[in-house]
């Protein structure tokens, strides 16, 4: 009995220690994912801005595409409405990611 109850224990703790591992592995991917896609559409963002305007559907295109790669619940809120629900907001957006307050992307 106690051979089994080992065992099982064993096999459990493999089972938690790879499932956490493949976790920690695709997480952490996707956040690196989303910085470099924040890196790429930067750039785009100024220049739309100068060849399109605010109100252009290009331009709130890329916002919306920003919006989507913010967390779901308040982050995406705290987001939205610092740099997107503002027409000037979208300017105070860091170039660098690491630059954008706690509770807004973090």
């Amino acid at each position: 009995m106690a051979n089994k109850a080992f065992k099982n224990a064993g096999l459990l703790g493999t089972v938690y220690f790879v499932g956490a591992f493949l976790y920690k592995e695709l997480f952490k991917k996707r956040e690196d994912a989303y910085e470099e896609q924040y890196k790429n559409l930067y750039p785009l963002l100024k220049i739309t801005f100068t060849k399109a305007g605010r109100d252009s559907s290009k331009f709130n295109n890329l916002l919306n595409a920003f919006l989507s790669l913010t967390p779901v619940g308040a982050n995406r809120r705290n987001f939205k409405r610092r740099y997107i629900g503002d027409k000037s907001g979208w300017s105070n957006l860091p170039k660098d990611l690491a630059k954008i307050p706690y509770g807004h992307w973090w």
